[in-house]
């Protein structure tokens, strides 16, 4: 493998790699990444495994805060603002300590979180950066499954909202819940539904509802909804990726 430092830590990452490939993070063709209006293509999780690497990307949900990472202090990501999902990019180690820091500090500066994770060739992963207490944030590494079933459209929340408390997700006014009591810091997904359009509402006991625009899920896409801010500012990050070959990419 790649790096000296992965021999602590043989066992577990091949465990991952092996969790990776049962889970569909890894794909045979390239996958399109649509957000904020504007879309990226990364490589197919195949290609990338050939060369020893694994893809990840940074969802910023720091209210109010630019932020950079590095990993092993090398630059991953570089000044990216509150709601922004970057484009995936390769790294090449295992094993790799995540360091968060705001815009324009130092390498040596004191990180506002940090996070060692072991990654899988060729799989695909998100970082979320989530506020803390007294200007501290946390990192979360979650893994990429894109590929729903046959005619489904895939989904899943985060909650990045430390105000929010546990939350429930229903499609529009429905009592049942898509997803129920998502903590912070937490994910529920994926979860695979039929091709529809729909509003989403948030709902929890101290706050009022929280509705995230109506949205379309295609058949083929795997979407993903990041809970952001503070009380009184609550909002939906939302991106979506399309593997090529299973579903024409956006226009």
């Amino acid at each position: 493998m790649r790096s000296s430092r992965l021999h602590a830590f043989s066992t577990a990452a091949a465990l991952l790699f092996i969790a990776a490939c049962k889970g569909g993070a890894r794909t045979d063709t390239p996958v399109t990444t649509t957000a904020g209006g504007q879309s990226s293509t990364s490589p197919s999780g195949v290609a990338a495994a050939a060369q020893g690497k694994s893809m990840v990307r940074l969802v910023n949900a720091v209210p109010g805060q630019t932020v950079s990472v590095t990993g092993d202090e090398a630059p991953v990501f570089a000044s990216v603002a509150y709601k922004t999902v970057t484009p995936y990019v390769e790294v090449k180690d295992n094993v790799i300590k995540f360091r968060l820091r705001a815009a324009g500090a130092a390498a040596g500066d004191e990180a506002l979180a940090e996070n060692t994770e072991t990654l899988a060739d060729g799989s695909r992963y998100t970082i979320v950066a989530l506020p803390g207490d007294n200007g501290h944030a946390s990192l979360h590494v979650m893994r990429d499954e894109v590929i729903p079933d046959a005619g489904k459209a895939r989904i899943r929340v985060i909650n990045a909202a430390p105000d929010l408390g546990d939350v429930d997700v229903a499609v529009g006014s429905t009592r049942n819940a898509l997803f129920d009591k998502v903590g912070f810091g937490h994910e529920a997904g994926p979860k695979d539904v039929d091709p529809v359009s729909m509003a989403i509402a948030i709902r929890n006991a101290h706050n009022a509802p929280v509705r995230v625009h109506t949205m379309t899920l295609a058949a083929g896409r795997s979407y993903t909804i990041v809970l952001a801010g503070r009380t009184g500012s609550f909002e939906g990050i939302t991106f979506d990726d399309a593997v090529q070959g299973l579903v024409p990419a956006r226009q």
